[in-house]
C-alpha cells in the first residue's frame, strides 16, 4: 500500500508537489444508487428510494510500509450473528459503545438465526428482534438481552449503548438502551426506543412500563413526528441518551428532507421520557425539486460531561458561494447540554489556509478554477479542549449547480473508471478538520488510502470486484464497502484514534483499486498543549491483518473486514516512555461466503493497540504522562481521596472538582516535588454523585471521573 510514512505537516509538504502531475477527470458518476443502498428495508420488499437529480449524465471529457511495530495485543473472537447484514449498512450508526463508568462494551444489533425470543413471534417478525450483547471484562464474555420484540413493527438498523444512573458502580443498576427505525412488512411505520436493566439477562423484552416504546409516524407531543432514528447515539454523564433522526413531510421515503431530530431520553422513575428537539439547517434549494441539499445520515458527538455538543451534517448552506458550494460539513454547537444550539461558520474552502486539499481534487468541469469536495466518509468526536474533530475522506464534484450536486468526477486506470486517479497526489486522503466556532477550521493530514469503495447498483463502477453477494431482482449489492471512517477518543479526550478500510491493491484482482480485500487501518492523534498540539504517531496498525508480533490472525476477519465499527469512546491511554497503549472496540460483520440475506457473523476486538510517538514528543509531553498517569483512590470515596501522581521535576499541581455539569464545587494548588506524589483531596460537603476531577501541571491537563458516597 503506502510505501512510506508521511504524517501531518511532513505529509503536505510531501505531497503538496503533486498537483502539476494532476490528471484531468475523463467522465463524471452520480451517487445517488450508493446513498441510497444505504436505506434498504431488504431487497425482496424495500420501498425507500433517493430522489436523483433531474440533471442529466454530462458526456465524457477529454480522454506496505516497513516500520517495526510496537506489541499491540490485537485478538478477534466471535461475538454472534444477525440475520442479515442490513443492521450494519451505515457507518454513521454507533451499535458499539464503550462506558468507562462500569468499565462495560456494549453491542446493539438484530437477532441471530437461532435466537429465539420469549414470547415466539412470527418468522416475518423475527429479524426485527433486538438483542444487546454486554461485556464487563474487554469482551472475554459476552452476555445476551433481548431489548425490542414487537410482532407488528420490527427493529432495523439498531444503535444503542449503556445508561448509567449518577454515581453508579454497579452493572445491575445500568439499563442499556437501543434505537431505531420500525418497518411492518413493506413500510417504515416509525421508531422505537427500547431499554432493560442490566440486572437480568434472558430473552425477554422488558415488559415493565415505557421499557419498550413505539412512536409511530405523525406523533404528537413532546416526541414529534420524526424517522430513522439510527444515527449519531450518545450517553453522557449528564444522565442523558441521545440519538439523531430525520424530518421529512414522508418518513416512509428519503425525499423533501425539512431537518432533523434530535431524540433526548431522560431517566425518570425507572422508566425514560423521550423528547425531540430540531435542526433546521438553511439550506440551498434545488431549483427542480424544491429539496434541500442535506444529507440523510446526521452525526452527534459531545464532552463526557454531556454539556458541550456538535450535530453535524452533509449539505449545502443557502448563501454559499464558489468553492464552498457542495456536500460539506453543516455543523450546529451547544455548550448548554442541548438547550440552545447555534450554526457554526462553515470550513471556508474558498480560503487560501484550505489550497492543498484542493490541490488533490479535481477541478469542475464548467469552471476550472473553482474546486469543490465532497465529504464522502466521515465521522466527528470531541476532544479534551472541547473541539470538534471532523475525520473524512473527499470526492471532487464535477458541477457547483444546485440540481448537480451528487455528480462526481471519475478518472481512468488500468481500464477501471474510479473516484480517484490513484497516482501519486490524487487518491483518497484522510484528513482531520478541527474547531469549535472562536476561528478558522484547521487540518491534519492523517493518512492516504490505495483503495476506493466497489459499486453496489449493477454496472457501477467496481461492481464485480465488489465481495457481496448480488440479491434482489436488480442484483444490486447493497453494501459497497466504502472507506467507513470511524473515530474514538479516550474517555479524558487526549487520544484520538482514527479507523477505516482499505485493500491492499498488490493482491486485488489485476491490482484493481477497490476494496475487494478490505482491512482495518488505524492511526491515533496525541491532541497535546501548546506547540506540540495534533501530533499523529507514525503507527499504522492494521488491526485484521495482524502483523506478526503484534496479535493472534483470524482468517475470519483479514481482507474480509466489512461493516465495520470502532467505539466512539475507547478505554484510556496507557503511557510508557514513546509508546501509548489504547483499549479499543471494534467489530467486523461478514460472512463466509459474503452473503447479504443469510446469517452473518459479528467478529468482536478490544485488544490493546500500541502506537508510538516521536522521540522529542514523548520529552515535551512529560507533564502531560504525569497527568494522564496519575490514579485517584479510593474511588468511590467520601470525605476525602488522594491523588497519586509522578512528577518529572518540581510542579504546581492544580486540583478542580467540577460536578457533572462543569459547575466547580472544589479547588486547591498543591506544590508537588520530583517523584511520587500523595495529594490530599478534600470532599467534605459533596452531595453523592458522580465529579470530575481536573489535574491540571503546567500546561498539561488531565479529568477523571470520581464517585462520591
Amino acid at each position: 500500500m503506502k510505501k512510506q510514512l508521511l504524517l501531518g505537516s511532513a505529509l503536505l509538504a510531501a505531497i503538496s508537489v503533486y498537483p502539476q502531475l494532476k490528471q484531468r477527470p475523463v467522465s463524471v458518476g452520480n451517487i445517488s444508487s450508493q446513498i441510497a443502498a444505504k436505506f434498504a428495508i431488504e431487497p425482496e420488499n424495500a420501498v425507500t428510494t433517493l430522489r436523483k437529480s433531474t440533471t442529466p449524465d454530462l458526456s465524457p471529457m477529454e480522454s506496505g510500509k516497513s516500520a517495526s511495530l510496537p506489541p499491540s495485543t490485537i485478538n478477534w473472537n466471535l461475538l454472534t450473528g444477525s440475520q442479515n447484514i442490513y443492521g450494519m449498512l451505515l457507518g454513521e450508526s454507533q451499535p458499539l459503545q464503550y462506558n468507562d463508568n462500569l468499565n462495560a462494551v456494549s453491542f446493539i444489533h438484530r437477532k441471530s438465526a437461532t435466537y429465539t425470543p420469549n414470547p415466539a413471534v412470527p418468522s416475518s417478525a423475527a429479524a426485527g428482534v433486538i438483542v444487546a450483547m454486554v461485556s464487563t471484562n474487554w469482551g472475554t464474555t459476552f452476555d445476551s438481552t433481548c431489548i425490542w420484540s414487537d410482532v407488528t413493527n420490527w427493529g432495523r438498523y439498531p444503535q444503542g449503548g449503556i445508561y448509567n444512573p449518577s454515581g453508579n458502580t454497579n452493572i445491575a443498576n445500568a439499563y442499556v438502551v437501543g434505537t431505531g427505525p420500525t418497518v411492518a412488512g413493506s413500510s417504515f411505520t416509525g421508531n422505537f426506543y427500547a431499554s432493560k436493566q442490566l440486572n437480568t439477562f434472558d430473552n425477554v423484552a422488558s415488559t415493565a412500563p415505557n421499557a419498550q416504546q413505539f412512536f409511530p409516524f405523525a406523533q404528537t407531543g413532546p416526541v414529534t413526528n420524526h424517522g430513522w432514528s439510527r444515527c449519531g447515539f450518545s450517553s453522557t454523564d449528564d444522565g442523558i441518551v441521545r440519538s439523531a433522526a430525520l424530518l421529512q413531510a414522508d418518513n416512509t421515503t428519503l425525499a423533501a428532507l425539512r431537518g432533523y431530530a434530535i431524540a433526548k431520553g431522560v431517566f425518570n422513575a425507572g422508566a425514560f421520557t423521550w423528547s425531540t428537539d430540531s435542526i433546521i439547517p438553511p439550506a440551498l434549494i434545488e431549483p427542480a425539486t424544491g429539496d434541500k441539499v442535506l444529507g440523510f445520515a446526521p452525526l452527534m458527538a459531545w464532552n463526557e460531561a454531556g454539556t458541550v455538543g456538535y450535530f453535524a451534517t452533509i449539505g449545502t448552506l443557502a448563501g454559499a458561494t464558489s468553492q464552498n458550494i457542495g456536500q460539506h460539513p453543516i455543523i450546529y454547537k451547544t455548550t448548554n447540554s442541548g438547550v440552545s444550539w447555534s450554526l457554526l461558520p462553515v470550513i471556508d474552502f474558498n480560503s487560501v489556509a484550505m489550497k492543498p486539499i484542493l490541490d488533490h481534487l479535481a477541478s469542475t468541469n464548467a469552471d476550472t478554477n473553482v474546486t469543490s469536495p465532497f465529504f464522502s466518509d466521515w465521522d466527528i468526536t470531541v476532544d479534551a479542549n472541547d473541539k470538534l474533530h471532523i475525520g473524512a475522506v473527499m470526492f471532487s464534484h464535477s458541477s457547483i449547480d444546485a440540481d448537480s450536486l451528487n455528480y462526481l468526477q471519475q478518472w481512468s486506470n488500468g481500464g477501471e473508471l474510479y473516484r480517484w486517479g490513484h497516482t501519486p497526489g490524487n487518491r483518497p486522503y484522510l484528513y482531520d478538520f478541527i474547531g469549535d466556532g472562536s476561528g478558522p477550521w484547521n487540518f491534519v493530514t492523517i493518512d492516504s488510502c490505495s483503495s476506493e469503495q466497489a459499486g453496489a447498483a449493477t454496472g457501477s463502477n467496481g461492481f464485480n470486484e465488489n465481495p457481496w453477494d448480488p440479491t434482489g431482482t436488480n442484483g444490486s449489492k447493497t453494501n459497497n464497502v466504502d472507506h467507513r471512517i470511524q473515530l474514538g477518543r479516550t474517555p479524558d479526550g487526549q487520544y484520538i484514534t482514527y479507523s477505516w478500510v482499505e485493500s491492499d491493491t498488490n493482491f486485488t484482482n489485476g491490482s484493481r483499486k477497490y476494496n475487494s480485500l478490505p482491512n482495518i487501518k488505524t492511526r491515533c492523534m496525541s491532541i497535546g498543549t501548546g506547540t506540540n498540539m495534533y501530533i499523529v504517531s507514525p503507527t499504522e496498525i492494521n488491526v485484521t491483518k495482524v502483523a506478526s508480533g503484534t496479535g493472534t490472525p483470524n482468517t475470519s476477519v483479514a481482507n474480509r473486514a466489512t461493516l465495520h465499527y470502532m467505539s466512539p469512546v475507547t478505554g484510556s491511554a496507557t503511557i510508557s516512555g514513546p509508546n501509548v497503549d489504547i483499549y479499543t472496540p471494534l467489530t467486523v460483520t461478514n460472512s463466509n461466503p459474503f452473503s447479504q440475506l443469510t446469517n452473518n457473523t459479528t467478529w468482536y476486538q478490544s485488544g490493546k493497540l500500541s502506537y508510538t510517538f516521536p522521540s522529542g514528543v514523548g520529552v515535551k509531553e512529560n507533564a502531560q504522562n504525569s497527568a494522564s498517569n496519575s490514579v485517584l483512590y479510593p474511588n468511590p470515596a467520601s470525605n476525602n481521596a488522594t491523588l497519586a501522581i509522578d512528577l518529572k521535576d518540581n510542579s504546581t499541581v492544580n486540583i478542580t472538582v467540577l460536578s457533572t455539569i462543569g459547575q466547580l464545587v472544589k479547588s486547591s494548588n498543591s506544590q508537588g516535588q520530583i517523584g511520587e506524589n500523595n495529594i490530599n483531596v478534600d470532599l467534605t460537603g459533596l452531595s453523592t454523585g458522580i465529579y470530575l476531577v481536573n489535574i491540571k501541571v503546567g500546561n498539561a491537563t488531565s479529568t477523571k471521573k470520581l464517585v462520591v458516597q
